[in-house]
């Protein structure tokens, strides 16, 4: 990525819309709450059937551009406001999501001091009714900022240190990178941070400055659970062919926990032949004991 000076870093927010006419406003209030102003906010309205796009109208701010498309899925909303963006950086966030008011202005230091980065990414929270719960990052407890010093191995033996509403992004990488793999239900956010870490380093600040809520009817991590192996695994696991011994290995771990995962939401949701399928796959079996144990829950039908 180029490197910017503080004049011409210019972050465009992206956030997709569809039918969140009760949260739209939380998210666009904590955009207009940074204390580093947004260059522009671009929502791009993905079909909604209630009254999401009045909701956005009615705050009659000049950095806020609407943008009408049919649903054609997240990714494709998301790849609409990127290709429309014109700032120097994209940083995304849902519409059921919010920011601390720091967030891009932690974002900015990041990318002033590591220009190299791929992606940047803050801390988040899961916001439930009751209160915050932070993800889980063992291998990052002295972390502070900076560099990661392999992503792949990061996630694999935790929780994912970012999520779509935590990441900015150089525009010129997802040019590159040709934005999120559209018609794919889930897992098109991993696809995009991991295809990029393969190329580029990742910055994280671990303050936790983004707020996940849990309470949206229609989020995908409450939809069914996805039979089939999700597309984005296959794809990273032919990339990594080639790569050096050693990333090569920690990619392949990071790959063996996603497949480990969607097995076990399939045991726990009892679609015993759908896990089973997952954990025959010979990349499966490099997480070792997790492999195990969710084999075993499923030969068991527990």
């Amino acid at each position: 990525p180029s490197r910017f000076g503080m004049s011409e870093l210019r972050f465009s927010v992206v956030i997709p819309l569809y039918n969140k006419a009760a949260t739209i406003g939380r998210s666009l209030e904590s955009v207009l709450q940074q204390e580093v102003p947004a260059h522009e906010i671009i929502v791009v309205n993905n079909g909604s059937t209630d009254d999401s796009a009045e909701r956005v109208k009615a705050f009659q701010n000049s950095r806020i551009r609407l943008i009408e498309q049919v649903n054609r899925g997240v990714s494709a909303a998301r790849n609409t406001g990127i290709k429309a963006a014109t700032g120097s950086h994209i940083a995304l966030l849902d519409a059921d999501d919010a920011w601390a008011p720091g967030f891009l202005a932690t974002m900015q230091a990041l990318i002033l001091k590591h220009p190299e980065a791929g992606w940047y990414a803050g801390g988040y929270a899961f916001r439930f009714a009751d209160g915050d719960k932070a993800p889980i990052h063992p291998s990052l407890e002295k972390f502070t900022s900076g560099l990661l010093p392999d992503y792949f191995a990061v996630v694999s033996r935790g929780d994912m240190v970012a999520t779509a509403s935590s990441v900015v992004l150089p525009t010129e990488v997802l040019q590159q990178q040709g934005g999120f793999a559209e018609g794919e239900r889930i897992g098109e956010d991993q696809d995009l941070w991991a295809r990029i870490a393969l190329t580029y380093p990742v910055a994280f600040d671990p303050t936790i400055l983004a707020f996940y809520y849990q309470d949206a009817p229609d989020m995908a991590t409450k939809a069914k659970v996805e039979s089939k192996e999700w597309p984005f695994i296959a794809r990273l696991e032919k990339a990594g062919r080639h790569l050096p011994f050693e990333r090569q290995r920690t990619l392949y771990q990071y790959l063996s926990r996603q497949l480990v995962g969607q097995a076990s939401q399939l045991v726990l949701a009892r679609e015993f032949d759908a896990a089973q399928k997952l954990l025959s796959r010979p990349l499966s079996k490099i997480s070792g004991l997790r492999w195990a144990y969710w084999q075993i829950r499923n030969y068991l039908h527990l």
